[in-house]
């Protein structure tokens, strides 16, 4: 059986250590239990062609763009500011590290050369929707991949929802929400519609066990993260042992960890220890800015540097789930910052080591107490038989489906996708703009219009959702133009990120597709005709581009003579009649 896995890999922006050292984990477990898998290449719908090598180029963009905005309310203007600042800050941190950022990457994409297996193409969750991978069964592996985002809600993908993987075993293991609370009214039913279609749910936070035991009949027992499948002897021939000697190591992510950095600080000199300041942050000078301790920072390190940062610590003070997994891998003296949502404390709970977590006030003297790591070992191991079992007996449970089912029955996710509705926009199209209108009076009809940077201009219907079932018609042509014929509408929509064309085979092909005579190859739906439904799982809206032909501007037909009229609306209708006066 092929398996497929999907991830936070190497599409984390702040490259972090563990998306690629846990995904390594994980393939390792299932390599060493007899089991061959594949990691998509996939990159998640947030990511935006994110510039993983110079992050600081893409924070200009971003932040030349804010200060572009012109905002028209109140929400709009703070939205900006907001924008402004983060970006700003951003630049001005990749820019800092500008060379140790290439550095960091570059080591990145080597381990992931030397230890994983990837898919040849890239993936997202629009291509998922018309592209097979052609994996028998998908596993979707931890990190936080099961949260919702503004525009885009949940990433299908990471829910193994994408039309692709329809119908084939699936399997999720140790998923996170991260610090998301409970999903409000809207997110929690597409959440738990996707899970109904998962054969085999675990996640990593008992808290988030609860919750989906809770509101739903699914079962979701609480894992172990992947990195923890495997014990301190496999973990120590990765990493690598640094130069420095009698250090701390302060790693945090995220927030701004100043908790953290503070009592690190107050250990360090009680210790007498150096200070090695590992982040998923850029910054070249660190957090730290006491004087009198010694400090240095290591940004360019790579996922095996990090590992052996913290096996051959003093101590770690950290504020990262990943930083607590290695902690207690290699048996390590640690202490634990404050962090938003629960994922830190679940796992802390889960080892009885919820008192390795200080607050500001705690006199830094009592950090200092031993871990009793039998105790903890005894607990890794039972979680750790557990977490095998689940994971091994849920594979075991989609080899025996996919040798017993051989078609796929696609019925009832093609009811599903003919139940979704969306919005349409008119667009008039990339001809001589100067010389197509709309009626002065189309905004009292209900439409609203737009004069689009290129010139074109634009309409929709407000409030208006078409059904997904090949029903809903196309509205009647609003563009008028002199010179110009209307022929029908072009047909394209974006899923998640990207566009598609509606072909005149009833097919679909990505926007930017290369090749020649695909305009050629479009639809062409005439007015009043029925928009064909569209196989896709998501539709966030639909685009139809007028299409034109120029009128014979020296001798026109009377039919041509005819358009020009209507073009013109009630006022010219007489002009035109002269007109026709005057060509016979």
């Amino acid at each position: 059986m092929k398996i497929g896995i999907i991830g936070i890999n190497r599409y984390a922006k702040y490259l972090n250590f563990a998306c690629n050292a846990h995904v390594f984990a994980f393939q390792k477990f299932l390599s060493e239990n007899g089991h061959d898998s594949t990691i998509l290449d996939y990159q998640p719908a947030y990511f935006n062609n994110f510039n993983l090598r110079h992050p600081a180029d893409y924070a200009e963009q971003k932040h030349r763009e804010a200060l572009l905005r012109k905002p028209k309310t109140r929400q709009e203007a703070a939205a900006r500011q907001k924008a402004i600042a983060k970006w700003s800050e951003l630049e001005e941190s990749y820019r800092s590290v500008y060379a140790e950022r290439e550095q960091r990457y570059d080591k990145f994409e080597k381990f992931i050369a030397k230890n994983l297996v990837f898919t040849k193409n890239v993936y997202d969750s629009d291509l998922l929707e018309i592209e097979d991978p052609g994996f028998d069964a998908y596993i979707c592996v931890t990190d936080v991949i099961w949260q919702a985002f503004p525009r885009i809600g949940f990433d299908r993908g990471f829910l193994l929802g994408s039309k692709a993987l329809e119908g084939k075993p699936k399997i999720a293991y140790a998923a996170s929400r991260g610090a998301s609370p409970d999903f409000d009214k809207k997110h929690k039913k597409q959440f738990f519609g996707y899970l109904q279609d998962i054969d085999s749910i675990s996640v990593r936070e008992q808290d988030f066990s609860e919750y989906i035991e809770r509101e739903s009949d699914l079962s979701a027992p609480l894992v172990l993260d992947p990195v923890m499948l495997h014990d301190k002897k496999f973990w120590q021939e990765v990493s690598v042992k640094p130069p420095e000697e009698r250090y701390l190591v302060l790693y945090y992510v995220m927030e701004s960890a100043t908790d953290t950095v503070d009592k690190a600080v107050e250990y360090a000199k009680l210790h007498d220890l150096t200070i090695v300041e590992l982040s998923d942050h850029p910054s070249r000078e660190g957090k730290v800015i006491d004087p009198d301790v010694k400090h240095i920072t290591r940004y360019s390190v790579g996922i095996e540097e990090w590992l052996g940062y913290i096996e051959h610590a003093d101590a770690i003070f950290t504020n990262s789930f990943h930083g607590c997994c290695f902690a207690v891998l290699y048996e390590k003296t640690f202490f634990v910052g404050s962090r938003n949502g629960q994922k830190v404390p679940n796992f802390l709970a889960t080892f009885d080591l919820s008192s390795r977590q200080f607050s500001p006030n705690d006199d830094v003297n009592k950090l200092s107490e031993a871990i009793d790591y039998v105790a903890v070992n005894k607990i890794l191991d039972e979680k750790r038989k557990h977490s095998s079992t689940f994971i091994l007996d849920a594979i075991g449970n989609a080899k025996q489906r996919v040798a017993s089912t051989p078609v796929i029955d696609h019925s009832r996710y093609d009811k599903a996708r003919r139940r979704l509705k969306y919005p349409v926009r008119f667009h008039s199209g990339p001809y001589e703009n100067s010389l197509i209108s709309l009626p002065h009076r189309a905004s009292k009809s209900g439409l609203v219009t737009d004069r689009l940077a290129s010139g074109a201009l634009a309409y929709t219907r407000k409030g208006a959702r078409y059904l997904n079932d090949g029903s809903s018609a196309v509205e009647s042509n609003r563009f008028r133009s002199s010179r110009y014929a209307f022929d029908g509408w072009t047909m394209r929509f974006r899923v998640d990120n990207r566009w598609f064309w509606y072909l005149d085979d009833g097919s679909i092909v990505v926007g930017d597709a290369e090749g020649s005579g695909l305009e050629a190859r479009k639809a062409v739906l005439a007015d009043s005709a029925q928009i064909p439904h569209l196989p896709v799982n998501r539709i966030a809206v639909v685009i139809m581009t007028a299409r034109w032909s120029k009128l014979d501007s020296e001798r026109g037909t009377k039919q041509d003579l005819v358009r020009r009229a209507w073009s013109f609306g009630r006022r010219a209708v007489a002009k035109a009649r002269r007109s026709l006066t005057k060509a016979r």
